[in-house]
């Protein structure tokens, strides 16, 4: 038997393949509904869960490749030489940028003290984050660099103008 064409496209007309028995099943009846109140389906919402726990890290994860370890030391080094000391937040901004040039660390960046999301301490400090590490600058010029990897160490210090030291701010 050929299927019969509709209109000229090609599908076979709707009519041929209906079934031969015209009995209709009813639709099944929906199930009845809970005597929860909406204050109960509400507490189910927002019953405490207990939170999944992040994958641990292994060592290779919280370990810096070796090219990134060497240009850390590169810019350790090139700190290391800022002379003379600071006198302003500013300034210890400029000379850490210097000091990355002279590592060469061109493709490094370092946001503005005026960034966005530079946190502004009540002492007058200023930090500012960066990918792995977090730089917090004195009044004094003093600037502390802190590595934000476990377990969270000490990368660079530097005391400002006049040999003031580094104050962590309040």
């Amino acid at each position: 038997m050929m299927p019969k064409v509709i209109g000229g496209n090609g599908l076979p007309s709707f009519a041929d393949n209906a079934p031969a028995n015209d009995h209709v099943e009813p639709a099944a009846a929906p199930p009845a509904p809970t005597a929860r109140t909406a204050s109960q389906r509400l507490a189910e919402l927002s019953a405490p869960r207990t939170p999944r726990k992040p994958p641990a890290m292994d060592g290779l994860k919280r370990r810096r490749k070796p090219e990134t370890q060497r240009r850390l030391h590169r810019l350790r080094k090139a700190l290391g030489e800022i002379s003379p000391a600071p006198s302003s937040p500013e300034q210890a901004w400029a000379d850490i940028l210097r000091a990355m040039a002279r590592a060469d660390l061109a493709g490094w960046t370092l946001p503005a003290l005026s960034d966005d999301a530079a946190i502004r301490h009540a002492d007058g400090s200023v930090e500012i984050g960066l990918i792995s590490h977090a730089i917090v600058f004195n009044p004094s010029g003093a600037f502390r660099i802190m590595d934000l990897l476990p377990p969270g160490s000490l990368y660079f210090e530097m005391a400002g103008h006049g040999g003031m030291a580094f104050v962590p701010p309040r």
